[in-house]
C-alpha cells in the first residue's frame, strides 16, 4: 500500500515519470501516513488510447491510487487534490486537448496481503 498506477499516452513521453512517482510517494507519506517502503508505482505507457471522439490529439493521464482502508474522506480528498496538482505541475507540456484524473480508492485491510522478503 499504496499500489499506484500512472497511465499515460505517448503524448507525454518527455515527462520525468520517475520523479513524478517519487513525488506521489512523498505525498502519500505526508497526507495519509503511508510508509515510504510501502509505496509502489507502475507506470503504464498506453500505445492505444481512445479519448472522446477518438481524435489522435486527445490525451489523458490517469492516476489510480488505492490506499489501505481506514483513512478519512478528508484525507482521501486531500491526497487526490495534491496528486492532481503534482500531475498538473509535472506532466510535460502538451498543446492539445488533455485530461488529468486521479482516483483514490480503498484496499480492504482485512483482505490485502503483502510479504516483504
Amino acid at each position: 500500500m499504496p499500489q499506484i498506477t500512472l497511465e499515460h499516452p505517448t503524448h507525454f513521453d518527455a515527462t520525468d515519470w520517475r520523479a513524478l512517482a517519487l513525488e506521489i510517494h512523498r505525498l502519500c507519506v505526508e497526507v495519509v501516513g503511508a510508509t515510504l517502503p510501502a509505496c509502489k508505482t507502475r507506470i503504464v505507457r498506453c500505445e492505444n488510447l481512445i479519448v472522446a471522439d477518438g481524435a489522435p490529439e486527445q490525451a489523458m493521464v490517469h492516476c489510480d491510487l488505492p490506499i489501505l482502508s481506514g483513512r478519512t474522506q478528508e484525507q482521501k480528498t486531500a491526497l487526490g487534490e495534491a496528486v492532481q496538482a503534482a500531475l498538473l505541475a509535472g506532466v510535460a507540456p502538451y498543446d492539445g486537448p488533455r485530461q488529468i484524473s486521479v482516483e483514490i480508492g480503498n484496499l480492504d485491510r482485512d483482505n490485502y496481503r503483502k510479504v516483504t522478503l
